[in-house]
């Protein structure tokens, strides 16, 4: 067995360039098969377009133009739990840690996957995937435990400064987006049904989680990343217009919507609350489905 099936998951899916709203679930994660016929970069005269790692319960695939997709599975006490995500850094960032990765890759050995190999090589392992599709296993375990250090810096950099904060003041004066609410979505070509946590600042910087049990166990699916200051700002007025405070006697849910102004949150009190959800399919749009999870508009049902 190789990458492969994974791969398909990460570009079928598009989790590489949009959304984790179409996240597929996978089985877990197991060792790729070995290929034939040693090579290296410098003898194919290629660049490697994405790099797809794998540990115990853990693939990661970056790609050159697109983020950096994971898909992990634990357990915990409710049972087996899976996460996928996708963090999208600023294209500065991809480009400087694809220059170290061509020096990496440059020389190392590398072969050809056969797709009806059945042997199994030991974690932690890395395949290379060409700009037209050819998909390398890394020979040396060495050579792939350096990419996998090299990946798993990278996604622990990006995690660590994920969480968006208060923007410069928008024309409005909003200063950041926070919706929390049900939501459904397709997972794996079935409905599912969840909770959709959404973060957005007027710098441009996004963070969507949704969080659903299926019948395989919990499942977690985040998107994070960054798009223009200017359009997101402009997004944000437009999602907050409808909003009126919050009544001191009205009682908070745990559906909400709240915008940041001047440092202080003003939270959305239930009537306006459905507006803003309404208005919040046009962040979805211009996220290009990072928070596909679509939000159930507020009802007496769910406590408001």
């Amino acid at each position: 067995m190789s990458f492969k099936p994974y791969l398909g998951i990460f570009i079928a899916t598009g989790l590489l360039t949009t959304g984790c709203g179409h996240a597929t679930r996978s089985a877990s994660p197991r060792s790729p098969a070995v290929g034939t016929a040693a090579l290296t970069a410098a003898k194919l005269g290629v660049r490697y377009d994405k790099v797809l790692v794998a540990e115990s319960n853990t693939i990661v695939m970056v790609a050159r133009d697109g983020c950096v997709a994971t898909l992990s599975q634990g357990t915990d006490d409710t049972g087996e739990s899976e996460e996928m995500r996708v963090r999208c850094p600023r294209p500065e960032r991809l480009k400087a840690w694809f220059h170290g990765v061509d020096q990496i890759t440059e020389n190392i050995g590398v072969e050809r996957v056969s797709e009806d190999s059945s042997e199994e090589i030991a974690l932690p392992a890395a395949e290379l995937v060409t700009t037209k599709g050819d998909v390398l296993q890394v020979e040396a375990r060495a050579d792939a435990a350096r990419l996998v250090a090299e990946v798993r810096a990278l996604a622990a950099e990006l995690a660590s400064a994920e969480m968006p904060s208060p923007g410069p003041a928008s024309a409005n004066g909003w200063q950041m987006l926070h919706v929390v609410g049900p939501a459904h979505v397709f997972l794996g070509g079935a409905p599912t049904s969840g909770m959709l946590d959404a973060r957005m600042s007027t710098n441009g910087q996004y963070l969507c989680e949704f969080v659903a049990t299926t019948k395989g166990g919990p499942i977690r699916a985040t998107k994070s990343g960054w798009m223009s200051p200017s359009l997101a700002a402009r997004a944000i007025d437009e999602v907050l217009a409808p909003l009126a405070d919050v009544g001191a006697t009205e009682r908070k849910s745990t559906t909400y919507a709240l915008g940041i102004t001047n440092g202080a949150e003003r939270r959305a009190n239930a009537a306006s609350t459905g507006a803003v959800f309404v208005r919040f399919a046009v962040v979805q749009d211009v996220l290009g489905d990072a928070c596909l999870p679509e939000l159930d508009p507020p009802t007496a049902q769910i406590g408001l």
